[in-house]
């Protein structure tokens, strides 16, 4: 029989107790090893919709290793709670509508207060924008709502481990990224547009302007929209208005 790996045997007992009780065959104390209990992993959760704070709390704790300690609907009483019962890892929805507490300025509070805790965003937002916005925050990791929460046990170990910087989710796995501003991919022409815009000149406008065609405006326009991955003009003149507006 093949014999059992260095590491494997250094975690048995040597003792004529252990080789009984696991029956004397190095198979059956390998798999006494590999079965044993993973330390317990305190999480907790902060999502302005109750449903997904049981939920989520509910799927982890439905997994081995995980127990959720906090799940909690309001960012005051997110920090209240871990003050008096430290957590491993923090869930933290970005966008808390209705909490005077969130998305940036949260995270650097709460950064702050836990300076070593790892903290993992979730979010239904614009997932490149809302990415990067809580990587320059303090976050570890970042997990898009749409993506399910099969990969989140994979993720909230991953932080742990303190490996890496920043770890986010590509084609169904979690890898290790540090994101980029979005605005970087823009060109010098579609930034120039977009500043148009957000001082309120139509296309138009813009178009007489720079002296160029009312489609090559619109073009550009729509290649920016779809790098930052706005999908409609509402969508636009939000991310124009925290992005330009002091500009």
């Amino acid at each position: 029989m093949k014999p059992v790996s260095a590491p494997y045997t250094e975690a048995l007992p040597s003792s004529t107790t252990a080789r009984s009780e696991a029956g004397g065959y190095p198979g059956v104390r390998q798999h006494l090893l590999l079965s044993r209990t993973q330390p317990i992993v305190n999480v907790a959760i902060l999502d302005d919709h109750p449903v997904i704070t049981v939920g989520v709390g509910a799927y982890l704790e439905s997994r081995s290793g995980f127990r959720v300690l906090h799940r909690e609907t309001s960012s005051r009483g997110f920090i209240e709670k871990l003050s008096q019962s430290p957590c491993d890892v923090a869930l933290v929805d970005f966008y808390l509508p209705q909490d005077p507490w969130d998305g940036v300025s949260y995270l650097r509070r709460l950064r702050r207060h836990y300076p070593h805790m790892p903290i993992i965003t979730f979010s239904a937002g614009n997932r490149q924008e809302t990415q990067y916005a809580a990587y320059r925050a303090g976050a570890n990791g970042y997990l898009a709502k749409q993506w399910g929460m099969g990969l989140l046990p994979e993720m909230i170990r991953g932080v742990l481990s303190g490996k890496h910087r920043f770890l986010s989710v590509r084609d169904g796995k979690v890898i290790a990224q540090e994101p980029t501003a979005p605005q970087a991919a823009l060109t010098a022409s579609e930034v120039e547009i977009l500043r148009h815009i957000s001082l309120g000149f139509s296309v138009t406008q813009i178009a007489a302007r720079l002296v160029r065609s009312k489609k090559t405006i619109s073009t550009h326009k729509r290649c920016a929209m779809q790098k930052l991955q706005l999908s409609d003009d509402l969508s636009l003149a939000l991310y124009l208005r925290e992005k330009f507006a002091n500009e």
